[in-house]
């Protein structure tokens, strides 16, 4: 039992490795339908929801980022680099 075990983890492990042989290249060409759709309806609400918790860990984090004078760290981690890449970053780009 133990060697079919060990057999079946080596047999896994090996094709795990596969993926990158088939992966094809996307051409950088044209916007497709789907991934404007997929952008606007999945990935920028997901970046709002993003940008509302790092805000909420923010003002969370104030006693302790406050005293040691990381505040402006702080807020650029949890509030300004999500929201420049919600906002400002272009359709498809992630």
């Amino acid at each position: 039992m133990k060697r079919m075990t060990t057999s079946l983890m080596v047999f896994f492990f090996v094709l795990s490795f596969n993926g990158f042989v088939l992966a094809k290249d996307e051409p950088v060409g044209d916007l497709t339908t789907p991934e404007v759709v997929g952008d606007l309806l999945w990935v920028r609400p997901l970046g709002l929801m993003h940008v509302g918790l790092g805000a909420m860990f923010y003002v969370i984090s104030l006693p302790v980022t406050k005293p040691l004078k990381k505040a402006n760290e702080a807020k650029e981690f949890l509030i300004t680099y999500p929201y420049d890449y919600f906002s400002k970053r272009p359709l498809r780009e992630m």
